[in-house]
């Protein structure tokens, strides 16, 4: 059985089981909404090809970058010149010629394919030799790989955000060797061609309610605990516990009614979710809040995967968004070390900065003073302790 245990802070408050389950849209990744540019690579034989992309980059700051693909779908041509520098001859000489292709990017693309093929057997007379056999042979040219495709979705999508353009890199290697050890030395020649194509997932930078705060999921045996509070609640506000098996669909399952009377009061709620035994992969929550007048707001989604081996995993939402005097960085679970949260510029310049310890809490203010301009930015947060970096969207009005 579920359960919503309230704990009062200065209002009474009380949970009603809702039965039926609304399913409620929800922007996830990836999604139709996106912006996708296409780059054609031309004809080369270097060893290096810059591919060039425009940031994404909304001045009006009502859309966000929620994810990213990077492709490249590249053929290669390539002919291989295997020469004998022994001073005998060599009788059915086999050899395998590998050519690998990769995108590289910031922060941390890496992506890499590769194709081989087998020639042989081949007949060699000693180094020097031009009569029959010869001392070398040419294998190919040959298609090693035929639109072969690779792709990268960097979960750090602040490089690729901001004015200006970005540039990733195609590379390729390759090599020979032969069942005749070495004994030859080889010359490759490779030609390529292609196209390379960036997709930005966008999303509406939808307001947070900014009353509620630290709402955390955290696993307790075959349970979920979800703990939330609320400030300054109104009369008559309404709130829902969600849930989702994919961050795009949610549903409620329990319904909380607010003080009916008093107006600026906060309570603390406690919410036991029991999972079917049968479930599989992460589970998604929110709140969705409802005032007198019939706005809506949503807290920031936590994750929670019951099926993890370790009831340790971290995440994490950066509260309200939009911001305007301060930003709280919010843990699902209380930490311990020492963190630095710092508020950076599409420019990359660091405008506010802050270093705290927490001891078993999973709260950090930013207070941004003095204003920082209008627009979007990152937070960027560190643990110092444990050598980790926690880097979300915000946006300041």
């Amino acid at each position: 059985m579920n359960r919503v245990y309230p704990h009062l802070l200065t209002a009474f408050v009380c949970i009603v089981v809702m039965l039926p389950q609304t399913s409620v849209a929800q922007c996830g990744c990836p999604h139709p909404d996106t912006l996708t540019q296409l780059v054609l690579i031309d004809t080369s034989n270097a060893a290096k090809s810059l591919i060039t992309f425009n940031k994404f980059n909304d001045p009006t700051a009502k859309t966000y970058l929620a994810c990213m693909t990077i492709q490249d779908t590249i053929t290669v041509v390539s002919s291989t010149l295997a020469r004998n520098k022994a001073v005998s001859g060599n009788n059915g000489v086999d050899f395998t010629v590998t050519v690998s292709a990769k995108i590289t990017g910031p922060p941390n693309i890496n992506a890499p394919s590769s194709n081989s093929l087998t020639y042989g057997p081949y007949d060699f007379g000693p180094a020097g030799a031009t009569g029959i056999p010869s001392d070398s042979v040419l294998m190919g040219p040959d298609t090693i790989l035929n639109k072969k495709a690779n792709s990268a979705s960097p979960s750090n999508t602040a490089p690729y955000v901001g004015s200006g353009t970005i540039s990733d890199t195609i590379q390729f290697g390759g090599g020979a060797s032969s069942d005749a050890g070495t004994s030859f030395d080889y010359s490759i020649r490779t030609k390529y061609w292609g196209t390379a194509r960036i997709s930005f997932y966008i999303c509406p930078a939808t307001v947070l309610a900014t009353s509620i705060e630290d709402f955390t999921t955290t696993l307790n045996d075959n349970s979920i605990i979800l703990q939330w509070i609320t400030t300054n609640q109104q009369p008559n506000t309404q709130y829902e516990i969600q849930i989702s098996t994919d961050s795009k669909n949610f549903y409620s399952i329990a319904k909380q009614e607010g003080n009916s009377s008093a107006t600026g009061t906060s309570a603390k709620y406690q919410y036991q979710y029991n999972p079917d035994p049968t479930t599989v992969g992460k589970l998604y929550f929110r709140i969705k809040e409802t005032d007198p007048d019939g706005k809506i707001a949503y807290s920031a989604i936590s994750l929670v995967d019951p099926t993890s081996s370790s009831n340790g995993l971290v995440t994490y939402r950066t509260f309200p968004n939009p911001a305007t005097n301060s930003i709280f960085f919010q843990f699902n679970s209380g930490q311990t070390g020492r963190f630095l949260t710092e508020l950076i510029s599409t420019s990359g310049q660091v405008t506010h900065k802050k270093t705290v310890t927490l001891t078993g809490t999973s709260q950090i203010r930013l207070d941004l003073d003095p204003q920082p301009v209008k627009g979007l930015y990152f937070l960027r947060t560190t643990d110092l302790s444990h050598n980790r970096q926690y880097v979300t969207k915000v946006f300041i009005e």
